[in-house]
Parts: structure tokens; sequence; C-alpha cells
């Protein structure tokens, strides 16, 4: 860097795979402060070889940008670019887990094991005609049990902001749903839009969105709490005693 006189110089040798020093100055001349943050020698690919073995944290989740920044801080003592860490992690994670390419392959056997392990689970892979992937639908069978006697037809909406390329794509996987239910925090545009493209739905509002509205307009965090046990009652009987001790609060 600059004027270092730190320098290694070595040529492959030609008849095995090592490499032969040919000179070496061990000494560095340029300050710590003036080490340039990209890092070239510390390239994605480096970077993803390194953190692979430990994509998996203690905590059961994957690695994270952030986490892959601290972890070369403070075992090379190098800042990387936010920028480089997601080319990273798709290496580690390629290294880990195999690629899209290997992956995709492996779908008719995970759908045969599912089937096999998960009775009346329904799996279907769909290709092109140039056998590339197209669709992938599968449904577990305890689920599918559980929605035929136990659920009512629901979609919360958490965090769902269809606005990219595929914004229809939710009335068009759902179709025509009778008793059709929708619980969300009941915004404006979310009420309008599912008033405009399902107006035969039910538009309902998130029990913690209602008790978070209440505790802020109203601050009254004691109201909240019984209005959020009277939402998740599961007898009549519990929500009416919630209920009249709302009736009894000042």
């Amino acid at each position: 860097m600059g004027n270092c006189t730190w320098k290694l110089r070595a040529v492959r040798r030609d008849e095995d795979t090592y490499f032969q020093v040919r000179s070496f100055v061990n000494e560095h001349t340029c300050p710590l402060e003036e080490i340039h943050r990209r890092h070239r020698q510390a390239s994605a690919v480096t970077i993803g070889e390194v953190i692979a073995p430990r994509l998996q944290q203690q905590d059961g989740r994957l690695m994270r940008p952030k986490d892959i920044i601290a972890d070369m801080k403070s075992m090379y003592g190098i800042q990387i670019m936010y920028s480089k860490t997601h080319a990273a992690l798709d290496y580690a994670l390629s290294l880990a887990y195999g690629t899209h390419e290997e992956t995709f392959q492996l779908l008719p056997s995970f759908g045969y094991i599912l089937e096999q392990q998960n009775p009346g689970t329904i799996t279907d892979l769909q290709c092109n005609e140039d056998d590339t992937f197209l669709y992938f639908f599968m449904s577990i069978g305890a689920s599918l049990r559980g929605f035929r006697t136990c659920m009512h037809p629901v979609i919360t909406v958490d965090g769902t902001h269809l606005k990219g390329r595929f914004r229809d794509c939710l009335k068009g996987a759902l179709g025509h749903i009778d008793e059709l239910v929708f619980i969300s925090d009941r915004h404006a545009s979310i009420e309008a839009g599912i008033s405009k493209v399902f107006p035969y739905a039910t538009h309902t509002i998130c029990c913690w969105h209602f008790a978070e509205n209440v505790k802020k307009r109203f601050h009254r965090k004691d109201v909240a709490v019984i209005m959020d046990k009277a939402a998740r009652a599961y007898t009549e009987f519990q929500y009416n005693q919630h209920m009249e001790e709302l009736r009894n609060l000042h």
C-alpha cells in the first residue's frame, strides 16, 4: 500500500502445486490508519470460505451482513464494506448447502420424501418446456387436515407489501374463498385495498395492533391488557369475563 516496503514475491513451480518464495521483506512502513477498507485480498469468495463453517449461529439463525462485518473486524482487524458481505454470504451458502442449480435438482426427491414422511401431504413440481423450473407446490397433510376441521379461511397481513412485480399474485393464488377473513392493523390504505380487491371478505384488526393503538391514543395500558385478553379468549365465558372487566374500568 502506497510506499510501504513490505513485499512477498513467489512463483509457482511447474512440477507441483507449491509456490517458491523468491523475495520477502518483512517490514511494514505504512501506518495502521491507512489500511484501505476495500481490502482487495479480502474478496467475497475469500470471506465466504472463512464464514462458511460458522453460518449457523449459536442461537440457530444464519449469519447476517452485520455479523460478517463484526467477525472480520474481530478476527482479522479489517473493515469490509456492507455491499461485499452479501456476495460473501451467497458464496458461503453455496458452499454449505449447494448452489441454486444443485438444490433445484433435489426438489423431486424432496417432494417424494415429504409425502412419505407426512401422510396426506401433496407436492407438485412443474417445469417449462426446456425442463427448467416453473413451479413447486406443497401442502403439508397435517395443515390440510387442521384447516378443514378447525380453521376458518384467514389471511394475516404481516409485513406483506404487495408493491413488487407480482403484486397481483395474492388474489390469483387465493381465487374466491367463501367467508374469507383478513387480519391487519386496519390501516386506511389496506382497508381500501381489501374492500376493492376482495369485496366479499371480512376485514378485522390484529389484536396486538388494536392494543397498541389503545395505548398510544388513550394512554391506557390497563385497558389494552384486558382488551388483548378478551381478543384471545378461547371460550365465550372467558370473553364475557374480560368484557365485564372493561365495563368496570373508569
